[in-house]
């Protein structure tokens, strides 16, 4: 772009681009000024209050650039919602305790697992060395945050480990108890030996928590009791789950098949017999007999183990049901032989039919998921160790049939990445199920504007199962609940006064809301005088963030910003934070209402090649490192613009500097070249502003045209941005920027700037003024995307013209569009004229006729309603073209056929 030479030693803005060294600028002025500070003024003078709860990071590692995506599109909403008058707590908050920072803290300490941590470290040094970490990871965030130009309010965070967060937690518990949907329960529970806790069923679903693993395919058979060589055949890829066997079943309305192998006959489900020989390659076989499931209930096998699980013996010896066939619906006859073994202290469906027919669970695991002397020979052996012992055990007693490896799904844990166990234990459970009606009618009012994300989520929360939230860690808020040791009598604490009150010994100073402190503490049971301590769990992480809507506010300012008008987390928060948020928040109100109107479910971020970021495959993409070599403003627009918000975003260095970095140049320079042009001709906005009403039909058609598609771009834009579709949004304002205002207007006025003449400076400031119009509104319009150009822009332009306008970009207001200014019909007529100036630049490149080459005449066929458009504006189709010329015609003259004429 040419301009005027005259203030260009007065410029204050660079000759080229430099987001690096601008961004370094504008970080130090909105510091000095104390820019995000005063935004918290609106909160007295403001349009309305928009409700907003951080979903906390975790901090017990680095952000990446997936993290840096999440708090863009955060600062999206916040940036713009300010403009637009809102007051908005734009407060940070962080995770602090969990599993997540134990591990972490493990890691550094160099122990194995929990067993080890405290009989080397013990709980006290532990609580310390978890704080270590979580300030530590904390600067690193903040750093990210500053660096990123996210204008969340640091100052205001909240942090869930503090005991004021803990009590306001605390208050969830007191409502769920006050309503019966907190309580003891042995239930089996998705169990991780690595991490040595239970984990609740929306843990076990996180995304890429199912790995392939290869786990023994086992067939084995078990005798039926008082028959000769008579046999159920059963499959299973868990043989450890034989030490704990207790019963088999079969499904009451199918049909069982006794056929014979050999001398041996063997039951199975009718429809599975010939997959199941095939399989086995056993080709003589002969069905013998048939009978329905219904007849096969009570009968009663030899179970093979007793002689070295003399547990399972008793278990027999007391349970006239130990050691027989039930029926069950649940009982898959397309699947393996239609003959299902149930280990009622390892799985889920076995464990309810056992309880709903008083059959004991035998579960004989220790912390470590090792058998217990219950187990018999099977004592201190790690339960996954010992598939092929069993099979061996197996073998010897004519029980097995054929062991292979098959590879398949399985469910491992989301921290430890350690296959799970399921085990029947003493847990506490939040009965989320009894108000699963509640929770799905909360739901379906909330906006999650794409339908794929709501479906996932409304048919996660189906499933409507109960949640457990005790685990057996260290570093997390102790669940307050104390038991008598003499009557069982149980006590919920809700607040740390209430505690102090009723301790029987004196509280020290130092003591705080976590173990070992809150483990020294014993009452008095109010039933029958006996000495009650706490029940020694913590609860899961996932209550302990999802408690933030109530815990990280005071009451009153609970009372103005819950529900919030808009979250947004990763996909993965599916069965994470945005589910433990929904379930607190109807506890807590025992209404159907959700503590958020709109949720925004983003995609994963993954590397150039489309694979998830991870230690091992060296692909994590630091965001600190990243912002040290790379504009902000350039990965801000990169990452919004590349694709939707819940896609999955393949991020590219290699693209980053290249569409992003020429949108924003030419934004840049399109400002420089306003700026030296207004300068030269010392125009002054204050003074040279031009009242559109009264003007407007005044203007000359290129600048109508651009007023009125400016107009189109602030409504288009500002509708995307609401739904949450920024790609789309940008590719609105890319548009105008790259191709109505740099391709197509600045050519069709530059000629008018390049003068002095006197007696054209009114034009000349006219044309300022509807640049200086257009371009604040872009600079406005980019704020939330790429607030470091815009702001840099905003001072170095705007301000430097009028000193009036406020302080920073940030103080401005939304553009609203100008229904005034809208031309349709020339919008469409400058259509006709850009695709005719397109057709004849098509011509000049097949002839190879550059465009600075004056030609002589140009002939447009077309309709009439075309050639009638174009003589309204001829002059500018003739100057667009460099042509002298111009004839109109609806067919191709005969005299074009000639060597000196090419069409297109």
């Amino acid at each position: 772009m040419t301009a005027k030479s005259k203030a260009d030693s007065s410029l204050s803005l660079t000759t080229d681009y430099r987001p690096l060294e601008l961004e370094k600028e504008i970080r130090e002025f909105w510091e000095k000024n104390q820019i995000r500070d005063k935004l918290e003024l609106w909160e007295k003078d403001n349009k309305g209050l928009l409700g907003y709860v951080e979903g906390p990071p975790t901090l017990n590692g680095i952000p990446h650039i997936g993290h840096a995506r999440g708090r863009v599109m955060k600062d999206i909403r916040y940036r713009w919602k300010t403009m637009q008058g809102y007051y908005v707590p734009f407060w940070a908050g962080w995770d602090c305790q969990g599993l997540p920072v134990e591990l972490e803290v493990e890691r550094l300490l160099g122990v194995k697992n929990k067993r080890e941590l405290m009989e080397r470290v013990g709980e006290e040094r532990f609580i310390e060395e978890c704080k270590k970490v979580i300030l530590k990871y904390h600067r690193e965030w903040v750093e990210a945050d500053r660096r990123l130009g996210i204008f969340i309010n640091q100052k205001k965070a909240y942090w869930t480990y503090l005991d004021d967060y803990i009590e306001r937690e605390w208050q969830y518990l007191k409502s769920a108890w006050e309503q019966n949907l907190l309580e003891e329960g042995y239930y089996v529970v998705a169990y991780c030996p690595g991490c040595q806790t239970s984990l609740s069923s929306a843990e076990v679903g996180y995304e890429g928590s199912y790995k392939e693993v290869e786990d023994p395919s086992l067939y084995f058979k078990f005798k039926v009791a008082d028959r000769q060589n008579e046999y159920f055949l059963i499959w299973t890829t868990m043989p450890f789950t034989i030490i704990t066997d207790t019963m088999l079943a079969v499904h009451p309305e199918a049909e069982y098949a006794k056929v014979k192998v050999g001398d041996e006959h063997w039951i199975m489900a009718r429809q599975r017999v010939e997959p199941v020989m095939h399989e086995l390659d056993i080709k003589r076989y002969e069905i013998t007999e048939t009978v329905s499931g219904k007849s096969l209930e009570g009968t009663k096998y030899d179970y093979p183990l007793k002689d070295i699980i003399p547990k399972q013996a008793e278990l027999e010896s007391k349970h006239s049901l130990v050691h027989k066939v039930i029926c069950e619906d649940f009982v898959d006859v397309n699947t393996a032989t239609g003959v299902v073994h149930l280990s009622p202290g390892n799985g889920e469906e076995d464990f309810w039919a056992a309880q709903k027919r008083g059959i004991p669970v035998f579960a004989p695991f220790d912390d470590e998921v090792k058998f217990t002397r219950d187990a018999g020979v099977f004592n201190g052996v790690f339960a996954r160790d010992t598939d092929y012992l069993v099979v061996e055990e197996l073998r010897n007693r004519n029980a097995f049939v054929e062991v292979k490896t098959v590879k398949h799904e399985y469910p491992t844990c989301w921290r430890s990445h350690h296959k799970l166990v399921w085990l029947a234990r003493k847990e506490y459970f939040l009965r989320t199920d009894k108000i699963n009606r509640k929770i799905l009618e909360a739901a379906e009012k909330i906006e999650y504007y794409f339908e794929e994300p709501k479906n996932r989520f409304v048919s996660f929360l189906k499933e409507g199962k109960p949640w457990c939230i005790s685990r057996e860690r260290v570093w997390g808020t102790p669940l307050p609940i104390w038991t008598c040791e003499s009557c069982g009598q149980k006590r919920l604490v809700t607040s740390k006064k209430e505690l102090m009150a009723k301790a029987l010994e004196k509280v020290p100073e130092n003591f705080e809301l976590h173990k070992p402190w809150v483990d020294h503490v014993t009452l008095r049971c109010e039933k029958c005088g006996g000495l009650m301590r706490r029940e020694d769990y913590v609860l899961d992480t996932w209550h302990n963030s999802g408690a933030s809507p109530f815990a990280r506010f005071t009451d009153d300012e609970f009372g103005k910003f819950v529900p919030t008008d808009f979250l947004t987390e990763g996909i993965d928060q599916t069965r994470g934070w945005a589910n433990s948020l929904l379930l607190e928040y109807v506890i807590l109100t025992g209404k159907p209402e959700s503590p958020y109107h709109a949720f925004l479910f983003q995609g994963l971020t993954q590397d150039a090649k489309g694979r998830k970021m991870s230690k091992s495959l060296g692909n994590i993409v630091e965001a600190n490192k990243l912002l040290e070599k790379h504009s902000a403003d350039l990965c801000r627009f990169y990452m919004m613009r590349k694709c939707s918000p819940i896609d999955f975003m393949n991020f590219d260095l290699q693209e980053l500097n290249r569409r992003s970095y020429q949108v924003l140049s030419t934004l840049y320079h399109l400002s420089r070249f306003f700026l030296q042009n207004a300068e030269f001709d010392d125009f002054k906005p204050a003074r040279d502003q031009l009242i559109w009403g009264k003007i407007l039909g005044t203007l000359q058609p290129p600048d109508q045209w651009l007023l009125s598609k400016l107009q189109w771009t602030i409504k288009e834009y500002t509708d995307k941005l609401g739904r949450c579709e920024f790609n789309s949004a940008l590719a609105i304002l890319e548009a105008f920027v790259i191709e109505m205002l740099s391709r197509l207007y600045v050519p069709m006025i530059r000629k008018e700037l390049w003068t002095d003449d006197p007696e054209t400076l009114e034009r000349r400031k006219e044309i300022y003024a509807i640049l200086h119009y257009t371009l604040k509104t872009v600079t406005l319009l980019f704020n939330p995307v790429t607030p470091y150009l815009s702001e840099a822009l905003y001072q170095k332009v705007y301000r430097k013209l009028n000193r009036k306008l406020p302080v920073s970009i940030n103080f401005e207001s939304w553009p609203e569009p100008d229904e005034k200014m809208r031309n349709k019909t020339l919008e469409e007529e400058f259509e006709i004229l850009f695709k005719c100036v397109s057709l004849v630049y098509a011509a000049r490149q097949q002839a190879k006729l550059k465009r600075r080459w004056p030609l002589s005449t140009v002939i447009v066929v077309a309709p009439e309603k075309v050639s009638n458009t174009l003589r309204g504006v001829e002059s500018l189709f003739l100057e667009l073209t460099n042509v002298k010329a111009v004839e109109y015609a609806q067919q191709v003259p005969e005299y074009v056929a000639g060597e000196n004429w090419v069409s297109a």
